[in-house]
């Protein structure tokens, strides 16, 4: 008896075509994600559409998903599922200078499930993370997953993010100017970082540009601003290779 052509189909499962949608605020803010982590939690955000629910996500969604095999993503869900309750959201608010500055943190999950036996977990959002999350109507960022989902380091992504930010902003649209205080606090640096601008150069700016130029097909111009001898912040220029070229 021949098998039931349907029945012969295997179905991919993947969430490449699902966008993210966040607070900009989030944006802006350190995430304390590692890769793997940052992949789990943003494939939940973007299987969430903006509507709040538990999410489940199976090592098959996750494999497919970030183009591995499934036994790695099935090791790399059990490994976070162990972190999550040590993952924050780090804000700074109501900034005066330097160092008289907030710092407000808030969990990324009040509840998870890991299940072994299936090869998923279940992710709950804590109620002071979902407002950033669901319903947005005005001040967010939105970008595909399957921009990020080639990318391999999280500094490539946070940069990415940085710049649909911007996308679609009438009077920011293509550029990006950042303090170089934030942009350490979201990048997550070592204090050996903010002591010399050199190491943030070479080991945080140019490896993300070079990244999201060949996977992500970005055209990317940047430079340093400077108060005296002091840099201060931080411009891009970008915009997506299938469009016309910059001229700057």
């Amino acid at each position: 008896m021949k098998p039931n052509k349907a029945e012969s189909i295997t179905m991919t499962i993947n969430l490449k075509g699902k966008n993210v949608v966040m607070s900009n605020a989030i944006t802006r803010a350190a995430q304390s994600l590692s890769l793997a982590e940052k992949r789990i939690i943003f494939a939940a955000i973007a299987k969430m559409g903006g509507q709040y629910s538990p999410i489940k996500i199976t090592a098959e969604e996750y494999a497919n998903t970030f183009g591995m095999p499934i036994k790695q993503a099935y090791s790399q869900l059990k490994v976070a599922a162990d972190n999550f309750f040590n993952r924050y959201i780090s804000f700074r608010v109501n900034e005066v200078s330097e160092l008289d500055v907030d710092v407000w943190k808030i969990r990324w999950l009040g509840a998870y499930k890991y299940n072994e036996g299936e090869a998923h977990v279940v992710l709950s959002f804590t109620p002071q993370v979902t407002p950033y999350l669901c319903e947005l109507e005005d001040n967010f960022t939105k970008y595909q997953l399957s921009q990020a989902c080639a990318l391999r380091s999280v500094h490539s992504w946070r940069l990415l993010e940085m710049f649909e930010q911007m996308n679609g902003n009438k009077d920011n649209d293509g550029w990006l100017s950042i303090s170089l205080d934030d942009f350490h606090h979201a990048m997550e640096t070592p204090d050996s970082y903010k002591k010399t601008f050199g190491l943030l150069r070479e080991r945080v700016i140019e490896p993300a540009v070079k990244e999201l130029t060949e996977k992500d097909n970005w055209i990317i111009k940047w430079n340093p601003l400077k108060k005296g001898r002091k840099i201060v912040r931080i411009q891009f220029w970008f915009q997506k290779d299938d469009q016309f070229r910059m001229d700057i």
